[in-house]
Formats: C-alpha cells, sequence, structure tokens
C-alpha cells in the first residue's frame, strides 16, 4: 500500500514537472514572436518615416 502511494507521488510529481515544463516553454515561444513582430513592425515605421523625410529634403531643395 505505501509502496504503491508512493510511486502514484512520483508519477504526479513528473507529470506535473512535465506540464509547467512544456508551459513556460509555450511562453517563451510566444515571447519570442511577440517580440519578433515588435522589432519588424518598429523597423517598418523606421523605413516609412525614412522615406517622408526623404521626400521632405528633396521639396527644400
Amino acid at each position: 500500500m505505501k509502496n504503491e502511494l508512493l510511486k502514484y507521488l512520483i508519477i504526479v510529481t513528473l507529470v506535473y514537472y512535465l506540464l509547467k515544463g512544456l508551459i513556460y516553454l509555450l511562453l517563451w515561444q510566444t515571447t519570442k514572436r511577440v517580440e519578433q513582430r515588435a522589432l519588424e513592425a518598429k523597423r517598418k515605421e523606421k523605413e516609412k518615416r525614412d522615406i517622408a523625410n526623404q521626400i521632405w529634403e528633396d521639396e527644400d531643395k
């Protein structure tokens, strides 16, 4: 009885840490994707500003 209970406790603990690890991995991947999209949007916005600045500079000349 005690042996069986200990075995179940070990299995439950291992499953808990496995699920916890998978959740952390999922959160890390999601964070990386969000970061990449934000950097890409920032880069595109900078390109648009640079083009707009070039247009204004050309008109001033």
